[in-house]
């Protein structure tokens, strides 16, 4: 259910279960489970049991799944479906009327203000190589001195070098190793009130760099001491630099460790629309007549 683009999400409690006997096949359970989606972008890998489920003014999303599981010799996922959707803003607002509203992804001033936060992110970073943008994955915005936009992106790093004089990120390829690194940034950038870009105005950065499946297990081949060669350089790790594609070290595959089973689609993930809700009753008005009577103050004054 963790889609590429999205966040994990956490289960909150089953509503209904029904389990069916299968001659020969264990048990077929099919289990219909509130979840709850979580701080955890679905590139951290982290399991969803260690993840913060995300609170309202983090503009939650909730849902329902239905799942068949098959318990025997071994637990087996069947197939799913769920569907979610995020909280409606004037639910927002009438728990936490200070919070940040949601901003559409297509306002074409998000970009803008992703391009400043990720500008700042690859001059204050260490790595060699710049970052670009993966996805956009939310955004609000609240009034400070002036409209203030929180986002939150995923980036990828790219084959331009930043030793590399004049570089233009627009044309930077994505790195396609499996070596590449990618991060989970949120950050906030604050306009004036008349909507312009003040750069002089405080751009707030924080990206959660991923290191690569890849990278982890190259270095745990080195410290077991199996990887098949003796390094020349003994400080050779991946936790903060990157080697090119032609420096990383390839191993066939071991013969003795099972092959990964690629698999289909189990299921969908439907998207809803946040649900209505309709805005509460207008007070009566307390004047017998509304708008009432105007009065002429210059005639009262005489």
């Amino acid at each position: 259910m963790n889609q590429c683009k999205s966040f994990l999400f956490s289960c909150l409690l089953s509503t209904n279960f029904t389990k069916k006997i299968k001659e020969g096949a264990g048990v077929l359970f099919n289990l219909t489970i509130d979840v709850l989606e979580t701080k955890c972008h679905v590139i951290s890998k982290k399991p969803w049991k260690k993840c913060e489920v995300k609170d309202v003014a983090n503009v939650s999303v909730y849902g329902h799944c239905m799942a068949s599981i098959s318990v025997g010799k071994s637990v087996e996922l069947r197939s799913y479906k769920c569907a979610i959707q995020q909280v409606p803003a004037t639910v927002i607002v009438d728990t936490c009327p200070d919070c940040p509203t949601v901003v559409q992804l297509d306002d074409p001033i998000l970009a803008e203000t992703t391009n400043l936060i990720l500008q700042k992110y690859n001059r204050m970073n260490r790595l060699p190589n710049y970052f670009t943008l993966l996805n956009v994955t939310g955004a609000r915005i609240q009034w400070v001195v002036g409209p203030a936009y929180f986002v939150e992106f995923t980036i990828r790093e790219t084959v331009c070098a930043k030793d590399t004089p004049d570089v233009d990120l627009t044309q930077c390829k994505m790195m396609d190793c499996e070596f590449a690194h990618k991060a989970f940034c949120t950050g906030s950038h604050t306009t004036l009130d008349d909507g312009t870009f003040q750069t002089k105005l405080p751009i707030e950065v924080k990206c959660k760099i991923f290191e690569p499946e890849a990278a982890k297990a190259e270095e745990e081949a080195h410290v077991r001491g199996d990887s098949g060669h003796q390094s020349e350089d003994e400080d050779h790790k991946h936790a903060h630099t990157h080697l090119h594609p032609y420096e990383h070290h390839h191993h066939p595959p071991n013969s003795n460790q099972a092959s990964p089973r690629l698999k289909g689609s189990l299921g969908i993930v439907v998207v809803l629309p946040p649900p209505h809700v309709p805005p509460p009753p207008r007070a009566s008005a307390a004047a017998s007549h509304c708008p009432a009577k105007r009065i002429d103050l210059s005639q009262e004054e005489n």
